[in-house]
């Protein structure tokens, strides 16, 4: 499963490969919307490997170019969807100005009874009460930290798009999300990772330092991942915790633009 599809066929299939990912074993993609950097591959995806493509209804109609009617499934009305064996999908409504963009929660069951679950949420211009509420008790977390409040007034964009990345409806500042993670932290989060930074207005220091105060003041154990623009992460594992019932861990590959 791959969350977004914002870079082209070759480059993905490269940045798979560098994680130790085989891009042919994608069988679903789940588009949160439909700006060029989170779909504008996964028409090509589509076509190429057969991979369902899973998006609001708002969001595959306003795809410019759509992948094959047979692949593309719009999410159930209750925004929940279950993939493969097992893994709960709920889509989440997220202010962003897009038709109807949404972040996405994962929920997989395993030995024990015991669930392991983890979301993206990226491209938000605020976080909502019930965002917050959705975000509740997860194993992992990957979140926007878009910029820096001060770096962007002070930085090259000119005032109205300026505007629009502080709107309600553009993108989380440091601060921002730092105040989501504030929200939602809890003893059993293992994984923070920061994404969705920048390059004009932010900096990994910027981002990993706001993060870590969060972190630091609550006691938190969970390990603090930034992800940038240029290459994919490392796979980051979801030991459920019992490795006596269950010897394999679940891997949670994350990357995106």
């Amino acid at each position: 499963m791959l969350v977004d599809a914002g870079l082209s066929y070759r480059e993905t299939r490269r940045r798979c490969a560098d994680a130790g990912l085989d891009l042919r074993e994608v069988t679903d993609v789940l588009l949160t919307h439909e700006h060029a950097d989170h779909c504008f591959g996964a028409a090509t995806l589509a076509r190429k490997l057969g991979a369902r493509v899973h998006a609001t209804r708002g969001t595959l109609h306003a795809l410019r170019d759509p992948p094959p009617a047979e692949l593309c499934f719009p999410l159930p009305r209750d925004g929940v969807l279950l993939l493969g064996r097992g893994l709960h999908v709920r889509a989440i409504p997220v202010p962003h100005d897009a038709v109807e963009p949404v972040a996405y929660a994962f929920e997989e069951r395993v030995d024990g009874g015991r669930c392991i679950r983890a979301a993206v949420v990226t491209d938000l211009g605020s976080a909502t009460r019930a965002l917050a509420k959705a975000l509740l008790g997860l194993d992992a977390l990957v979140l926007e930290m878009n910029h820096d409040a001060r770096l962007l007034l002070e930085g090259p964009y000119p005032a109205s798009l300026k505007r629009r990345v502080r709107s309600d409806l553009g993108h989380l500042s440091n601060a921002q999300a730092a105040q989501l993670v504030a929200q939602v932290l809890h003893p059993g989060l293992r994984h923070l990772v920061l994404a969705h930074l920048s390059e004009q207005n932010n900096t990994p220091t910027h981002a990993r330092r706001e993060a870590e105060a969060v972190l630091e003041v609550r006691g938190s154990r969970a390990a603090l991942h930034v992800a940038g623009q240029a290459r994919a992460l490392a796979p980051i594992l979801l030991d459920p915790g019992t490795a006596s019932a269950v010897p394999r861990p679940r891997q949670l590959a994350l990357f995106g633009t």
